[in-house]
Formats: structure tokens, sequence, C-alpha cells
């Protein structure tokens, strides 16, 4: 069931898009909570997680920040706007103390230009990405809150020792925005769930104990 995985770059196309980050970028080490960049900032660079965690999140209309998508190491970020032109919609934000390689915006449109191999690797990863939203349209749409939790924790997960280990980085509160529900909910299914000895949960580390037979035993 971890569906991310299934939507991961090859590494073919990993090794290009590190490769032109490596050759042209510059990185820095971005503390935790630290913005890469902010709501209506013009698009200046496209950046690249090389170790950390990053959430890239929306204001909603009551202030709220609603997290859409979760970057980690290896992943690209803050790209889309340098082709449109567009102001950002969305921030970008650590999660914990992250290394960032930075592309400059008028190096990365020329590499687009000139580069097939990178033209290429960005195309594969915007194509994967759409996909990747459309199957999770799919599941907040069509799925019960407890699977969606379920289904979030295993796209965060690493598997260790035949178990799903989640380190933890969002609050309750941020998770509800991301699966559709109250932040309450998400604490109660989070209890349910470790009464049930389905998972441990302790010091913002989720241990999820069988993950083959997860989804069934909700």
């Amino acid at each position: 069931m971890d569906e991310r995985k299934d939507f991961e770059e090859t590494d073919h196309v990993k090794d290009i898009i590190l490769g032109v980050f490596r050759a042209y970028g510059t990185e820095r080490t971005c503390r935790k909570h630290e913005f890469i960049f902010q709501e209506n900032d013009p698009p200046s660079a496209a950046h690249y997680v090389e170790s950390g965690l990053i959430k890239i999140s929306q204001s909603s209309q009551e202030g709220q920040g609603i997290t859409l998508f979760l970057r980690y190491p290896g992943e690209m970020f803050g790209n889309a706007e340098l082709l449109t032109g567009l102001l950002r919609r969305r921030y970008a934000q650590c999660l914990t103390e992250s290394r960032v390689m930075t592309l400059e915006a008028r190096l990365y449109l020329e590499l687009v230009r000139e580069n097939a191999s990178f033209s290429y690797a960005l195309a594969v990863i915007t194509a994967r990405r759409l996909l990747q939203t459309q199957n999770m349209v799919e599941t907040l749409i069509s799925r019960p809150v407890a699977w969606r939790l379920a289904w979030f924790l295993m796209q965060m997960g690493r598997e260790q020792d035949g178990q799903i280990e989640v380190q933890l980085q969002l609050s309750h509160e941020e998770i509800s925005y991301v699966i559709g529900c109250s932040r309450q909910t998400v604490t109660e299914i989070l209890n349910k769930w470790r009464e049930k000895a389905l998972i441990t949960y302790a010091k913002k580390q989720i241990i999820i104990h069988h993950p083959s037979g997860f989804f069934s035993a909700l």
C-alpha cells in the first residue's frame, strides 16, 4: 500500500535533477520553521531538498495554513511558477532543519530551453506528480477518515524491520487539513489505534506494527 513509491522518480531522472542542481545551484542550511518562500513572492528560484523535510502550504480564507504537499530529500519544489511567471500561491516552510539547494530562475529557464535531458526529467516529474495528485483527490473523496489517515501515514513512513516508522513532523491540526477532517478526529483515531495495539505512538514517532494487514484491521 506504499502508493507514494509508485510515483517516485526513477534513479535516472533523480540523477539528472541532482546533477543540474549540484552543477549550477547554491546550497544553504535552513532552520526549522524557516520559510523558503512565501505567498505572493515573485518566483526567483527552484529548490531541491538535500536533507530535511519541507511542507508546501496555502493559507485558507480563515487564515489557517493548509498543507498540500510534503517534499522529501531528493525532491524538487518551487519550479512551476518559474515557467508560468505567476506569483507564489503557496508558501514553503521547513519542518526540520534542512539543507536546500537553490537554482536561480534565469539559470533554470536557460537549462529548460537548452538541456534536453533536464527538460525530459522535468516532464517526467510533472507527469508523476499529476498522477499522484489525482490519486490523492480520489482518496480524499471516496474513503472514510480512518482510511485517509492510514493512507497518509503510510506515505510519510519508511519500512524498517517489517514495520512502518513515521517521524511525525506535522501537528494533528496540520494533518487534519491534509486529509479533510477535524483535529479532534485525528487525535481520536490515533488513540483508538494505540488502544487496539495497531500502532505505537510516542515522542512524535508512530510505528505501524503490521503494515500488510493494517487497512483491513481499521
